[in-house]
């Protein structure tokens, strides 16, 4: 058995780790390194996909070559012949955070993307509300040249896994465990093959609504009695956990208080904070907002069987869909794509002057990239603001902020932070290793790998393979 590390070391995402056991050979997770690909690339300087298919990121070392993992068309754009046959069996998808899923949209689609379900879902529904782009295509792709943006998109193969469900991938066998994370689907895994039991943690956290499945995870672990555990350390350096509850109350609390409307920030994909401030809305008697994307995410996602808690429907007294002006600007249905047409007419379905008109009555989600539909929306000099989302973490992020807060200002808007991590903190993490006793603690996903140390005695610091 061996382990190879593309990405996931001494960052926090960017998760590549090649598993070998003899001919078997899978990846765990297949995600953009955001820490390095933002060393060279923003909004409006990007790759040229294009064009040059692999040639920037290869060049720039934010991908390594490695043969016979990447598509056809996307070497033969660099010059490169195609393999026959791929070298990997499949990609382990921990969830749809593009950190551990978007480079996905590289690889050759006959190596099968291992997930739950509801990740499969998200891939398909964020595909669908984007704009197609190589980094968007984990669900399916259209060939590079691309000579008729009406080509038939080339569909990727997905294995659906059930939790606590053994299944094998060549000689590797796989045990999947739903966990808690910001968003559904997430799972653990662990790995039993010729050369030792391997625990993965992908992304997790044991303050959230479904906690208990982090911590049925860990008691099955423990149970395995692992070789290796790759465990996640995001929040190592940190001790405190604010709970969903947490969000919760301190926003019924600030709602409560507020006289005019109510502005929710969170990020688009976390269903369980949708959900939150839905459950918000109906105790402070006041209608949730939100916009097409969530309405189509949350009538994707209720079609798969194993969602783990009921979304809200959209027929719900207590939902309204926002429309916001696109194009021409006059809500014809030529300016608004072929999914978000049938929200256009939809009973619920609310435009900026009703906002405006009954906005002490309303909670809206936008999140930064919406923030300009408050000149249309024109509210009343009491606002509230409630950012339930993770605070900035590099530069671009703090300039967002600075943006945002001018918006803020100008509408004389008041602002409060209301969060609950996606991650476990350093304390839970603590709690974990010692529970599941690993033979060897393996660091990933963190930038205080040293932190490790101080609860395992054979910690063993992976190192990125050499481009």
């Amino acid at each position: 058995m061996d382990i190879k590390f593309y990405g996931g070391v001494e960052e926090i995402g960017g998760n590549r780790i090649l598993v070998e056991d003899g001919p078997s050979r899978v990846f765990l997770d297949y995600g953009m390194s955001f820490s390095r690909h933002q060393k060279f690339f923003e909004e409006y300087l990007k790759p040229r996909y294009a064009s040059a298919g692999l040639k920037d990121l290869l060049r720039l070392g934010l991908v390594h070559y490695l043969p016979g993992i990447y598509r056809s068309d996307l070497l033969r754009l660099i010059g490169i012949e195609p393999h026959r046959e791929p070298s990997v069996k499949a990609v382990i998808l921990s969830h749809i955070h593009l950190d551990h899923s978007a480079l996905i949209s590289l690889l050759d689609e006959r190596i099968p993307i291992v997930c739950s379900e509801i990740t499969q879902a998200y891939a398909k529904a964020l595909l669908e509300v984007g704009t197609r782009g190589l980094e968007t295509e984990i669900y399916n792709f259209k060939r590079r040249p691309l000579f008729n943006t009406r080509d038939e998109p080339v569909d990727r193969q997905f294995i659906f896994h059930e939790s606590g469900k053994e299944m094998k991938i060549g000689e590797i066998s796989i045990t999947p465990f739903g966990v808690d994370h910001s968003v559904l689907g997430a799972t653990a895994y662990l790995l039993r093959t010729g050369g030792g039991t391997i625990v993965y943690t992908g992304d997790l956290r044991f303050h959230g609504k479904l906690a208990k499945l982090s911590e049925k995870f860990a008691e099955t672990a423990a149970k395995a009695e692992p070789d290796i555990m790759l465990c996640e350390g995001t929040r190592i350096d940190e001790t405190e956990n604010a709970s969903e509850d947490f969000v919760r109350e301190n926003a019924v609390k600030t709602i409560k208080e507020s006289k005019g409307l109510v502005i929710a920030d969170f990020a688009f994909r976390d269903l369980t904070r949708l959900t939150t401030f839905y459950e918000i809305a109906k105790e402070t008697d006041r209608k949730l907002v939100i916009s097409k994307r969530d309405a189509y995410l949350i009538e994707t996602l209720s079609k798969v069987p194993d969602i783990p808690f009921p979304l809200p429907s959209l027929q719900d007294r207590n939902i309204m869909i926002y429309i916001d002006r696109k194009s021409t600007g006059t809500y014809n249905d030529r300016d608004y794509d072929k999914w978000e047409r049938p929200y256009l007419e939809a009973s619920n379905a609310i435009r900026a002057e009703q906002v405006h008109e009954e906005q002490e009555h309303l909670i809206i989600h936008l999140t930064f990239f919406d923030i300009n539909e408050l000149v249309d929306i024109d509210p009343s000099p009491n606002v509230s603001y409630i950012h339930s989302a993770s605070e900035p973490h590099n530069e671009e992020q703090v300039f967002d902020e600075q943006r945002l807060n001018n918006w803020l200002d100008y509408f004389h808007v008041k602002k409060y932070h209301y969060h609950a991590s996606g991650h476990a903190s350093g304390t839970d993490i603590r709690r974990l290793v010692e529970q599941v006793k690993p033979k060897v603690l393996m660091p990933i996903h963190t930038e205080h790998k040293e932190l490790f140390k101080q609860f395992h005695n054979n910690v063993k610091m992976p190192s990125l393979e050499p481009f």
